[in-house]
């Protein structure tokens, strides 16, 4: 399986002289080998049981990528604590079998939960073989190549529901190859498009997206890198700024008069946008507060625990009796609307632990590489739209950016020994640096 690992490039001296790579050559195969998994991960083609054609197809290549986790800081922690609460997960049903019930969905929860963490060490796998942008654009093609306008809000907004993510990311990751520029520019084009598409979250995001390339190119210099805590700071400065300013051009009805409307009312039910757009989370902490060590996979809410989330809802101004709540949230499993919500009903203590990892992970990756200058703008996005839907997503529509946002926050260990796990590498030291006195 070592043979599917790719290969440093060798010094131009060193190399044959040939414009193509043979059709024997192992690292030819493994980079179409590579392209084709993540096509079909981005595809998302459904098979029973929850299970999609991108999970099988991880799970096959497992022992070709596992080998990349331990070449990451953190990756293996989070795929431990991932799979921890899988097992949890499970134990849970039984452990509350007493009252509550387990459903049939207790199998694609599950199933769900460990393909995301096979996609994410399958999508760590393609950036080493391949570069991490054409990984993100073999992936976006799969995205688009399962793209389906049979969905219930397709025709409400298209791009909203339909267009907007494989766009943006073979878009982002097409940018990537020609520079800063070029990415700020295509930021930039589908930050206005989500502005005149009603698309809320994702204007903010892109918005942020696009100042934190600028900042890069204007700011980060080799003799002028800014620190880890002056760029955590900044970002939360940048964060703060860009969500008062986009809830000012709301408000004012440059976004549209219908999102003027909605955000009034949100704004006067509960006195926040965020609150009035997403009251799971009011609902999500009721239960956290009377069932702190969560539900289980499949887990079929109780007449109890709907009370208590409705309670929690109607604290906020939300009037939770209006079919929703008992039909989308309730309807046979827990839908929280958050991937911290699901996953803490599902996993409780582990699937918290989890999604801490993920948000270390992305806030570590992206602050130390906005620092060194080398945030990509697919990254800052992919980073930026998954650490929004670790708390107003649900779970499975979270999946596209967070396998790319965390394949591409991962910083990969110091270089000693790195290439003894290469197709016919010599194993290479890092030169170091001479001190002077």
């Amino acid at each position: 399986m070592t043979l599917l690992r790719a290969a440093p490039s060798a010094p131009a001296a060193d190399r044959p002289h040939r414009t193509r790579a043979s059709s024997g050559d192992p690292r030819a195969w493994a980079r179409a080998l590579a392209a084709a998994a993540l096509v079909v991960l981005g595809m998302r083609f459904t098979l029973p049981q929850g299970m999609q054609a991108g999970f099988v197809v991880a799970a096959l290549l497992l022992p070709v990528w596992w080998g990349s986790l331990r070449r990451h800081r953190g990756a293996v922690a989070f795929m431990t604590v991932g799979l921890l609460a899988v097992v949890l997960g499970l134990w849970l049903g039984v452990a509350n079998s007493g009252d509550h019930v387990s459903a049939s969905s207790t199998v694609p929860m599950t199933v769900i939960l460990v393909g995301t963490l096979f996609g994410v060490g399958l999508f760590l796998w393609g950036t080493e073989v391949l570069t991490p942008d054409r990984a993100v654009l073999w992936f976006g093609i799969g995205l688009a190549l399962g793209f389906s306008s049979a969905t219930p809000l397709f025709a409400s907004n298209p791009w909203k529901f339909g267009f907007a993510l494989p766009v943006t990311v073979i878009a982002l990751a097409l940018a990537a190859r020609y520079g800063r520029r070029w990415e700020l520019a295509v930021l930039m084009v589908l930050t206005l498009v989500a502005a005149l598409s009603d698309f809320r979250s994702a204007f903010g995001l892109l918005l942020l997206a696009a100042l934190l390339v600028f900042a890069q190119l204007a700011i980060v210099r080799p003799h002028r890198r800014p620190s880890f805590a002056a760029v955590l700071l900044g970002l939360g400065v940048l964060g703060v700024v860009v969500f008062q300013l986009g809830q000012a051009l709301i408000l004012d009805g440059y976004l549209g008069l219908a999102t003027q409307a909605r955000s009034v009312e949100q704004l006067r039910v509960s006195g926040s946008l965020i609150l009035g757009g997403r009251p799971e989370l009011a609902a999500t902490v009721a239960l956290m507060e009377h069932h702190p060590w969560g539900f289980g996979a499949g887990v079929v809410p109780t007449a109890d625990d709907i009370r208590i989330a409705k309670e929690g809802m109607s604290s906020i101004g939300y009037q939770p009796d209006n079919g929703y709540v008992e039909r989308f949230m309730f309807g046979g499993h827990f839908e929280l609307h958050s991937v911290v919500g699901d996953l803490w009903a599902q996993s409780g203590i582990a699937g918290l632990a989890l999604a801490a990892i993920v948000l270390g992970v992305l806030a570590v990756g992206v602050i130390r590489r906005i620092a060194d200058g080398t945030a990509s703008g697919i990254l800052l996005y992919a980073a930026a739209q998954s650490s929004w839907n670790l708390f107003f997503a649900p779970f499975y529509s979270a999946f596209p950016t967070l396998v790319i946002a965390l394949a591409l926050a991962f910083s990969p260990v110091a270089r000693e020994g790195l290439d003894t796990f290469r197709v016919g590498a010599t194993p290479r030291l890092r030169s170091s640096r001479r001190t002077t006195g």
